[in-house]
């Protein structure tokens, strides 16, 4: 019986070593923060100044494309907030430096009139030379409404949309 005894306190020595290493990881984990609206208070409000994008995960996602050339200028997301319960819409360009008129980035949200209220949109602008390389649309509460949006990054010379097609929408 006396074999047994080595392999047994190693496996009990591994296990602890085990728990002890999980109990580093799971307390190294940070609280949430927490956010300043909740319900249709959230409506037109910012994502990011109510604490509503902390934890947000993007619903679904399209390349800008510009009209003319065919370029890759960015991207726009359809993001939502499981704390607030809300979407809205960020577009992220890699212009960052336009030389035209009026270079803005554009980001626009809609909630259809449904279960959540009545319709709602949003539409909100920020200028790439400013330093504004991603923009987001006002967030709308919506936790049982599927919400769309569309964006445009403007390069000075060329506009770039959704997949290349001019008020082409992504849903979430």
């Amino acid at each position: 019986m006396k074999w047994f005894r080595l392999p047994l306190a190693l496996l009990s020595c591994l296990a602890m070593a085990g728990a002890a290493a999980t109990t580093v990881v799971v307390a190294t984990a940070g609280p949430a923060s927490a956010a300043t609206c909740s319900g249709n208070g959230c409506n037109g409000t910012d994502p990011q100044a109510t604490g509503c994008s902390a934890n947000a995960i993007t619903l679904s996602s399209a390349r800008m494309i510009t009209i003319r050339t065919g370029d890759d200028v960015g991207s726009i997301e359809m993001r939502y907030s499981r704390t607030c319960r809300t979407q809205w819409i960020r577009v992220t360009s890699r212009i960052t430096d336009c030389s035209g008129d009026p270079c803005t980035n554009m980001a626009r949200v809609r909630r259809p009139a449904g279960a959540d209220g009545g319709a709602i949109s949003y539409q909100d602008n920020g200028r790439p030379n400013s330093g504004a390389v991603s923009q987001w649309s006002r967030q709308v509460y919506t936790p049982n409404t599927r919400s769309c949006g569309t964006g445009a990054i403007d390069t000075g010379n060329d506009t770039g949309v959704p997949n290349r097609v001019n008020g082409a929408e992504i849903c979430g």
